[in-house]
């Protein structure tokens, strides 16, 4: 088969195969002759070229489908639905509740209206690899190690154009902090996150008792009462006669 077809090869640097491999079936169809209907790349040629298997390029050039695409219809989830799973791990992840693979494996038995097996997040993660699993950290020290000028710019940046986009009035910008007190000591867990989130924590109580004091202040400089989280089952009574700032509290 000719294999005088010339062509500028790009920058494969940060291209992985899948993405080499339709490049170089891209540029083998290119080739073809209008008059013989015989393309002018080789295989032997472009696998060289586009540093990718041969056998893998011949196969794929030839209608063979993926792995991944010949067990499509085996597959639980749609593409859309895994996309919107995506996106909720994602935005979990940056919110400080980073989800385990048994939370992640729970909610897609929900999308799919069945149950999925333990091992179904394995193949997801392979399908996915725009995810990864990392374990989390402590809140504060978080706090501690991205409280610099780039990070705070970044949020103050995201916040401008949130408000100008919506057009949102000062009386509906809240800012709200929250003091935790702790009794006991939390652990780690192994949680799956955007690839690109850098750190990744947890606000979640794990296996420690926690009670949070709540206090949100409004742009246009009026505050919401305090309000009080703790566990508990009853509520004491006495403690609203002892209560100056009127503050809420919430058993859970």
């Amino acid at each position: 088969m000719p294999s005088n077809w010339d062509y500028i090869i790009p920058d494969l640097t940060d291209l992985n195969q899948e993405e080499r491999i339709q490049l170089a079936i891209g540029e083998i169809r290119r080739s073809i002759s209008t008059s013989t209907g015989l393309p002018s790349l080789s295989i032997r040629r472009a696998h060289r070229d586009f540093d990718v298997p041969k056998s893998t390029l011949s196969d794929r050039y030839n209608g063979t489908p993926t792995r991944q695409e010949s067990h499509h219809h085996e597959r639980r989830l749609t593409n859309a639905q895994e996309d919107v799973l995506v996106q909720w791990i994602k935005a979990h992840g940056r919110r400080g509740v980073p989800l385990s693979a048994s939370t992640i494996t729970d909610h897609a038995s929900i999308l799919a209206g069945e149950q999925i097996g333990p091992s179904w997040h394995g193949r997801f993660m392979e399908r996915h690899p725009d995810l990864k699993t990392r374990w989390t950290r402590g809140l504060e020290k978080c706090r501690a190690t991205n409280l610099n000028r780039p990070t705070v710019n970044n949020f103050y940046d995201i916040y401008d154009d949130l408000i100008t986009k919506y057009n949102i009035p000062q009386e509906n910008i809240y800012n709200m902090d929250e003091k935790g007190v702790q009794l006991g000591v939390g652990k780690r867990v192994a949680a799956i996150v955007d690839r690109d989130q850098k750190a990744v924590y947890s606000v979640e109580d794990g296996d420690r008792e926690l009670v949070t004091i709540i206090e949100t202040v409004c742009a246009d400089g009026t505050a919401l009462k305090p309000t009080v989280i703790f566990q508990g089952k009853r509520t004491n009574l006495g403690w609203a006669n002892d209560n100056p700032c009127g503050a809420r509290y919430i058993l859970c």
